[in-house]
């Protein structure tokens, strides 16, 4: 069981809304005073038909003054519980929304591996509409059921016969209410998590745009959405069905009771049992709780689309990460080695993707993995700034285990190239001092000089001030290389890691940055992924990773002098 489950839905969406405890005060307070007026209006309605029309004992200014003022106070609430109402709407769907970032953002490899696009897409933006729209439309709720119990009362004072019979419903309501409750709720769920594996098949054609197109596959593609826009119609369709079974019932049956009310009432009017007066006040009120009573038919519908929405965020809000925060701090001056001691680890923990690897590297000492594909290579620098935690052995720099050590002061002191190269969708400026956001411009020039990319950023229309396309779209391999590369270089790193950090360059630039990268690297600690043999000139020693273990360490000369497989390897 959950732990939203646990608590409880609704408990737990309460607790949002109370941090705006004046929006929910003025909101709430708003709707219950207007429906408390709008429960008094039909009395002075009696009184003016009984009192001042018909017998002539009251003046028809001073009622007919109360009723424009109770129409004006009426108007100012209904302001005021629009207004804070939607406003407390709109600041629990940004809480919900931020903490859901949150949880997603401190999630470990494992955790995250395991999200689909889709699925968080989909409830930030379809789950969590239904919630606003659950939360601007409860003040008015509450305050109509305080209508409806003030007016239940005063029916009740009136004639009870006639609040009888036209209470003579609520069973049949009851039932409709509560068999909607149960079937609507599933069926909103299985709707809404099929609206989110649309999200996500569009969101991987829309990533992968270049792909899809580079081998026509846009049918495919095409092929895909409309299979899984064929289950959420299917799901929305249901869903439909329920509500126009079950919500035409809700209104409907109060009518029945209306019918029968006004009926038992005329005949008493006629037969003198009743004032006109009366009468025409209950008619009055029993046509005044329709409104609230469509609003349950609603709210009931709305309730449980919302339910499912409230279920699904806070079930990702409560994902907890499968590895917790180290306490010890990083010491500043601390030699930035790194050892990994008989390391087991792997994404399928019945397929290990390094067993037994054990590899030390010194500080300021630049070492080289090479490994044949899949022999783990880009798996060693996911271990290091701890994206993953091992099951078997250590990982430890400066002589700590990077289990025990904060995460934040792990990696402010790691300068990550990682292969695939992400840019975010903002300036180059803006991707270069993604690590150190206060950077200067000059800082950020002296980083991409040393990553070779100044030249090329200079010639763009708008230098550094050029926006890249989604994940940097719109500019070259080589070129979202160097972009990333300067965006380690600037944070200054104790650590160094670059995973394959120039194989979309060529040969020519290629030299240029291993020359700047010569500089960068001298004093510091780095580890390169090297899938291009020139990589290797850069590093003091060459570890060979094969089938998941530490075949053979190194210099270049040295390697070639040994096994035949080593020098494949090379």
């Amino acid at each position: 069981m959950t732990g939203a489950e646990q608590q409880g839905w609704g408990r737990r969406l309460t607790g949002y809304a109370w941090r705006y405890r004046r929006n929910v005060v003025l909101a709430l307070g708003s709707s219950l005073a207007g429906m408390a007026v709008m429960a008094l209006v039909p009395l002075i309605t009696k009184v003016i038909i009984d009192d001042v029309v018909t017998d002539h004992t009251r003046s028809l200014a001073v009622w007919t003054g109360l009723l424009i003022g109770a129409a004006v106070l009426v108007y100012i609430a209904t302001y005021i519980r629009r207004y804070y109402g939607g406003r407390l709407a709109l600041d629990v769907q940004h809480d919900l929304r931020t903490d859901m970032y949150t949880t997603i953002t401190r999630l470990d490899g494992k955790r995250q591996d395991e999200l689909s696009t889709g699925q968080v897409v989909g409830r930030a933006t379809s789950d969590l509409q239904l919630i606003q729209g659950l939360l601007f439309m409860l003040p008015m709720t509450i305050g109509n059921v305080l209508l409806f119990l003030i007016s239940l009362v005063i029916m009740a004072w009136l004639s009870l016969p006639l609040t009888l019979v036209a209470l003579a419903v609520a069973p049949a309501l009851w039932f409709i209410a509560r068999r909607s409750r149960t079937r609507l709720f599933p069926a909103t769920w299985y709707a809404q998590s099929q609206a989110a594996a649309v999200a996500g098949v569009v969101d991987g054609s829309v990533s992968g745009v270049r792909v899809v197109k580079g081998f026509g596959q846009e049918d495919q593609e095409t092929g895909k959405l409309r299979e899984v826009g064929r289950r959420l119609f299917a799901g929305r369709l249901r869903t439909i069905r329920l509500n126009s079974r079950y919500t035409p019932a809700l209104q409907g049956v109060p009518a029945l009771g209306q019918v029968a009310m006004l009926a038992l009432g005329g005949w008493l009017a006629t037969r003198g049992e009743i004032t006109l007066g009366t009468f025409v006040a209950f008619s009055t009120y029993l046509a005044q709780l329709v409104g609230p009573v469509r609003m349950l038919a609603m709210v009931l519908t709305v309730g449980q689309q919302a339910r499912a929405g409230v279920e699904r965020v806070l079930e990702l809000i409560d994902t907890e990460p499968s590895m917790q925060d180290g306490t010890k701090e990083l010491p500043a001056d601390a030699p930035a080695g790194i050892e990994f001691d008989d390391v087991r680890f792997g994404y399928d923990d019945e397929r290990p993707v390094l067993d037994g690897f054990s590899l030390t590297v010194e500080p300021g000492e630049t070492v080289a993995v090479v490994g044949a594909s899949g022999s783990g290579k880009s798996t060693v620098s996911l271990l290091v700034p701890r994206f993953y935690d091992v099951s078997h052995g250590a990982v430890l720099i400066g002589g700590h285990d990077v289990r025990e050590l904060t995460q934040a002061s792990l990696r402010s002191a790691i300068g990550l190239v990682p292969e695939d190269s992400f840019l975010f969708s903002d300036t180059i400026r803006a991707n270069i001092a993604y690590g150190l956001p206060d950077a200067t411009q000059e800082q950020i020039e002296q980083a991409a000089r040393a990553a070779q990319a100044h030249g090329f950023i200079s010639d763009l229309p708008n230098g550094y001030d050029t926006t890249v396309g989604e994940h940097g779209l719109t500019l070259s391999g080589g070129q979202r290389q160097r972009v990333a590369l300067a965006r380690a270089i600037l944070t200054d790193p104790r650590l160094l890691l670059l995973d394959d950090a120039t194989s979309a360059v060529d040969a020519r630039v290629e030299h240029e940055i291993h020359e700047a990268l010569k500089q960068v690297m001298a004093g510091r600690t780095t580890l390169l992924i090297a899938h291009r043999r020139s990589t290797l000139q850069l590093a003091d020693r060459i570890a060979v990773l094969d089938g998941g273990k530490l075949a053979a360490v190194g210099t270049h000369a040295e390697l070639e002098r040994t096994a035949p497989r080593d020098r494949r390897l090379l």
